[in-house]
């Protein structure tokens, strides 16, 4: 099997098997290290390991734009000029924790 990593502009990368499940990529003078697990569905995200949610997690909320974004939505729903909907509870424990995590 061959793997093949595109990224944001368009450059590809070829994966170098390691092992039976273990693939290697150079890009921008950095090595990624990809692991593969079988899913029996498309984008099966419930498979995650703990580790891998809170490395997803850290990289989402470590995101300056982001975080700029929650930031305008806050401001946007205390002037009741809102595009958020759904629970407000949820959306206020969201951006408590992002600011906590600073």
């Amino acid at each position: 099997m061959k793997i093949y990593v595109k990224n944001d502009d368009g450059k590809m990368y070829e994966a170098l098997k390691i092992d039976e499940n273990t693939y290697t990529f150079k890009a921008e003078n950095k090595t990624f290290e990809l692991s593969l697990t079988e899913s029996e569905e498309v984008n099966d995200f419930s498979v995650l390991t703990e580790k891998q949610k809170k490395n997803m997690t850290k990289a989402i909320f470590s995101n300056e734009d982001v975080l700029e974004q929650l930031r305008d939505a806050r401001k946007n729903r205390d002037t009741d000029f809102s595009y958020y909907s759904g629970d407000e509870m949820e959306f206020d424990k969201l951006v408590d924790e992002v600011n906590s995590d600073r």
